[in-house]
């Protein structure tokens, strides 16, 4: 994930990192929050045609999931594991999915945070090294 926030505005140009801030903000979720493409090819827009609603309605589970975790912390990591149920398709039924947020020190705001898959994990820590 990009260390600096020029590094992290280029990846939300190319499209590498969806920012999701306005609704994180309607949250309450008071920093910029970015999710990886991956994320949201396979949790918001999926490869089933689903409703600009339901992609709506599959953000703000996510979000929320994420101020959940975030609240239950007393002190906090820049790697946070929080899951999440989502109904995949072609399934019918919510099935808890893990998720990690990337929080990185932002000289503009508190934090900027990425929220992404697990497999994603290991190479955004890589990155950052």
């Amino acid at each position: 994930m990009p260390a600096s926030p020029r590094a992290r505005e280029e990846a939300i140009q190319t499209g590498l990192l969806i920012d999701v801030t306005p609704t994180a903000l309607q949250l309450g979720i008071t920093f910029p929050v970015t999710i990886t493409r991956p994320l949201w090819e396979v949790g918001i827009v999926t490869n089933q045609p689903l409703p600009e609603e339901d992609q709506t309605t599959r953000l703000r589970d996510i979000l929320m999931a994420f101020r959940l975790r975030l609240a239950s912390l007393t002190t906090i990591s820049p790697l946070l594991d929080f899951p999440v149920l989502l109904t995949l398709p072609p399934n019918r039924v919510p099935q808890p999915v893990p998720l990690f947020a990337l929080i990185q020190p932002d000289p503009t705001h508190q934090a900027n945070v990425t929220l992404l898959l697990p497999n994603e994990v290991f190479l955004s820590i890589t990155s950052l090294n």
